[in-house]
């Protein structure tokens, strides 16, 4: 509730830092977000378990979190800029496809950690949501369990 007048979120999601900028990995759980995170580089993981996303300085900012869940890491405290969002999907090939605003809403909405029931909060994060699909890409990652995920990321 305090992140939310501050245009801010928890996201059931691993944060990996690329390039300065950050990728928000996202989905039910035994999606792969702890998988994602075993295999980017170390030092690049946020976080593995709850993303933390707020409005800042002009963009959508991912923050380190204490955090943690299968990948325990210690994370930092720091904030980047958010490159993108990726709904995980585990397939046979490294593909992304982009969400329609929609899609994005519709995947977005369960992994957000929520918990109060006055509507006033519910519109403020729709709002937030709405706002964060629309300014940020959104993506479906179909991906292998293999770091070469990172090279149709790159594309």
């Amino acid at each position: 509730m305090v992140l939310l007048p501050q245009r801010g979120m928890l996201l059931h999601g691993a944060t990996v830092v690329r390039d300065g900028r950050a990728h928000i990995f996202f989905g039910r759980s035994g999606a792969g977000k702890s998988t994602v995170a075993s295999l980017s580089p170390q030092g690049t993981v946020l976080t593995d378990e709850i993303s933390l996303l707020r409005y800042s300085q002009g963009c959508w900012q991912a923050h380190g979190t204490p955090f943690w869940g299968e990948f325990r890491a210690a994370g930092t405290n720091l904030l980047f800029p958010v490159a993108g969002l990726y709904l995980l999907n585990q397939a046979h090939d490294d593909r992304v496809e982009s969400l329609s605003v929609k899609e994005a809403l519709r995947a977005l909405l369960p992994c957000v950690l929520f918990f109060a029931t006055e509507s006033r909060a519910h519109e403020t994060l729709l709002r937030t949501l709405m706002s964060l699909t629309q300014e940020v890409p959104c993506h479906r990652l179909h991906f292998r369990r293999s770091a070469e995920f990172w090279k149709v990321i790159a594309a």
